[in-house]
């Protein structure tokens, strides 16, 4: 063998163990960005629930004034029309 072909040999060691050291550092990046995005997941996931929760509250409270409203207005318009009876 010549020495060309030792050198090739050589530049093709030093490139294979440099592409599995990037491949290797860019695995360990990936699983860190993976874990960020499933924590802030998890925040914005109990975030909503609780914005949820306080939209619920507020349409049931909505709705029972609501209801006492038509309660309210139901009552004379009824004697008016003359459909309580």
């Amino acid at each position: 063998m010549t020495p060309e072909i030792y050198t090739i040999i050589a530049v093709a060691i030093a490139l294979a163990g440099l592409i599995l050291n990037g491949q290797r550092a860019m695995a360990a990046a990936v699983t860190e960005l993976r874990r960020e995005f499933r924590g802030e997941m998890n925040d914005l996931r109990s975030e909503m629930h609780r914005e949820f929760t306080a939209l619920r509250e507020q349409i049931s409270s909505l709705s029972e004034r609501v209801a006492r409203l038509e309660g309210i207005l139901g009552g004379p318009r009824e004697t008016a029309v003359g459909e309580g009876a």
